[in-house]
């Protein structure tokens, strides 16, 4: 009789963890700091933060070389966080008039 294997999902469920296994430990920073914006940033950074997330999830996995691949994720993570400030800044010059 063989045991079931406790650290697998059950048969059919996809694994959530999958976009992130087998990347190196910087494509793994570099993927989950657009997601620190949600915390202080609210639905806004929260919706730029899970953008940034998934791009950079996605440019981790393309064929580039790793400067390239370095500088586009960098730069994704930079321009998450600027587009952040410029739309809450927007919304909060219009609010408070």
């Amino acid at each position: 009789m063989q045991l079931p294997d406790l650290g697998k999902n059950s048969p059919g469920k996809p694994d959530p963890w999958a976009k992130f296994r087998g990347l190196t430990w910087w494509q793994l920073v570099l993927s989950i700091v657009p997601i620190l914006l949600l915390p202080f940033g609210g639905l806004i950074g929260g919706a730029f933060g899970a953008a940034g997330l998934f791009v950079n999830l996605s440019l981790a996995r393309k064929p580039f070389g790793t400067p390239a691949k370095l500088l586009a994720m960098v730069g994704l993570v930079l321009g998450a966080y600027l587009g952040y400030f410029i739309v809450a800044g927007v919304i909060y010059i219009i609010v408070k008039g």
